[in-house]
């Protein structure tokens, strides 16, 4: 398994595991591996895409932000979100950035891979996801600084 900045030919894997497991419509994958003020990964076997995750820049309130911690069904609790989340934190800690901030649905086990690696919760949201009140954003942050 070895984890590697995403390039564009990568985006269509992204999307189709994105709605299979996600059902999340209108991200432009491209655009985030693409852009100046984000990064994707790829969490690979055998370059079988198996896991992805990524980071959005915000200058504005010097702040990173999660995007997805995504590991397939087939390959999950054997450590690899684990191993993502320890990537992600030892690139952002060599930053000028103040804090990493992560969302996930309150029923989601990413929240917990969340809290073993410090994240604290900071937030909520009953109404950002589209269901009607039925799952609940959970937010949380790392401080940097």
């Amino acid at each position: 398994m070895r984890i590697r900045k995403a390039r564009l030919k990568d985006s269509k894997k992204i999307n189709n595991l994105n709605k299979k497991y996600f059902h999340e419509k209108g991200r432009n994958w491209n655009k985030l591996i693409n852009s100046k003020n984000s990064e994707m990964f790829i969490l690979e076997n055998n370059k079988e895409i198996v896991g992805f995750t990524g980071l959005e820049y915000f200058d504005w309130n010097n702040t990173i932000k999660i995007i997805n911690i995504f590991v397939h069904p087939e390959y999950r609790k054997i450590g690899l979100g684990k191993k993502l989340m320890k990537y992600l934190l030892q690139k952002v800690k060599k930053t000028k950035y103040r804090c990493i901030i992560a969302e996930a649905p309150s029923s989601n086990p990413v929240v917990q891979l969340y809290l073993k690696n410090g994240f604290r919760k900071c937030g909520y949201n009953d109404r950002y996801y589209s269901n009607k009140g039925k799952e609940i954003a959970i937010f949380l942050s790392y401080d940097l600084k």
